[in-house]
């Protein structure tokens, strides 16, 4: 398993290097001069071109890129001059509030949409099948940020029992003094329950609007793998055997479903670390989404080649990991 893990890692090296050009590529095509930007809109051409300068923008590209490939390899992502400090610090800062709410949003995803299409799967063309087929359906047309729009107008805005969406926390709150970053483990661990409560409840709607459009892929994948399990040799015979229930379908059922789930949510997984821009807009969320957003608005080269890094990193090694899972859940599959 070592080998085929050092394996996979080196082979991630080339993928990365055509990701950070293509990041690079795209970043200098987008409208907007970021030296006039970090300059203001009041800065005189000589102040701009000296920022310019200070910049390496007035540079050519290949030596642009070469310059920033020369820092990645040092672990240094550049300098942001929207925010004033090194990129890796940004994403740094602000990566633990993303990850606690993709956390969150793929345990909601998957509570709801593992035991729904084993549920589909086993009382096929009744109503609940007919049910988690409208999920999917509604899962798969609703975007993830028009879902966040409707969950504040509703929860919010109408019944006014969802705290504001102003961030992981209410304003002027003081956030938990912890070694992780996760606000809802640094204050549990901390035994701060206030703070506890308070973000607990924030992180609520945005868990539904991430983790909403994930059910739809992890049901219906659930459901059909489940049907082709049930219609097995190997469920026939347990069910002569005497094997009913639980033990049946805990144990025989979900268990050769699994692998397509587990390929379905590290995809997912994957796609809300990198994806989670407009959620985290809508919910002021300080993450790396919202960091994303505020770079392309700014033309902030150097923070957006970060996050599309990031982004790449995460995608691969998700897939490596879901490799690794999915051998120990299915001895069927092997590493070559």
């Amino acid at each position: 398993m070592l080998s085929y893990i050092g394996r996979r890692v080196i082979a991630l090296i080339p993928i990365l290097i055509g990701v950070t050009m293509v990041a690079f590529l795209v970043s200098r095509g987008l409208p907007g001069d970021p030296a006039r930007l970090y300059a203001g809109m009041q800065a005189s051409e000589l102040e701009v071109q000296a920022i310019r300068a200070s910049l390496g923008l007035d540079k050519p590209l290949y030596y642009q890129y070469w310059v920033y490939m020369q820092g990645l390899v040092q672990g240094d992502l550049g300098f942001s001059p929207r925010t004033g400090f090194p990129v890796a610090e940004d994403i740094r800062n602000r990566l633990p509030a993303t990850v606690e709410m993709v956390i969150f949003a793929l345990i909601f995803a998957l509570s709801v949409a593992l035991p729904l299409g084993v549920w589909a799967a086993v009382r096929r063309g009744k109503l609940i099948d007919r049910f988690s087929r409208f999920i999917s359906t509604l899962g798969v047309a609703v975007p993830d940020f028009w879902a966040a729009l409707i969950l504040v107008m509703i929860f919010f805005v109408f019944l006014d029992i969802a705290p504001p969406p102003v961030g992981r926390l209410d304003l002027g709150a003081v956030p938990p003094d912890g070694p992780t970053g996760f606000y809802i483990f640094d204050s549990l661990v901390r035994g701060q329950w206030a703070t506890f409560r308070n973000a607990l409840a924030h992180i609520i709607l945005p868990m539904v609007a991430l983790g909403f459009p994930a059910i739809a892929p992890i049901t219906r994948l659930t459901r059909n793998a489940t049907l082709s399990v049930l219609q097995s040799d190997y469920i026939a015979f347990g069910r002569a055997s005497g094997l009913r229930g639980a033990p049946l379908y805990l144990k025989y059922v979900l268990r050769n479903s699994l692998p397509g789930a587990i390929t379905m949510t590290g995809l997912i997984s994957g796609y809300m670390i990198g994806g989670a821009v407009l959620i985290e807009r809508v919910f002021s969320w300080p993450g790396v989404g919202l960091y994303a957003y505020n770079s392309l608005e700014r033309t902030d080269h150097a923070g957006i080649q970060g996050v599309v890094l990031l982004s790449a990193i995460t995608y691969l090694l998700v897939f490596l990991v879901v490799d690794l899972v999915q051998s120990i859940v299915d001895p069927r599959v092997r590493l070559q």
